[in-house]
């Protein structure tokens, strides 16, 4: 019986955290991550180009 209602609370408080844990993620903007990797300036900052060392995997 105990394990029947500890599985009940478990399955009825996931999907309220769920819930409320991704409608305050949608809310903050500014730090989201969609807006972080769209933004095309903040990626070419992040990334650096490949620089091929001269010499190697010639011929």
């Amino acid at each position: 019986m105990k394990a029947r209602l500890i599985t009940l609370i478990a399955a009825l408080l996931l999907p309220l955290i769920l819930i409320l844990s991704s409608s305050t993620t949608a809310q903050n903007q500014s730090g989201s991550c969609v807006t972080c990797h769209t933004d095309e300036a903040a990626l070419k900052k992040t990334c650096k180009p490949f620089v091929k060392p001269e010499g190697e995997a010639e011929g």
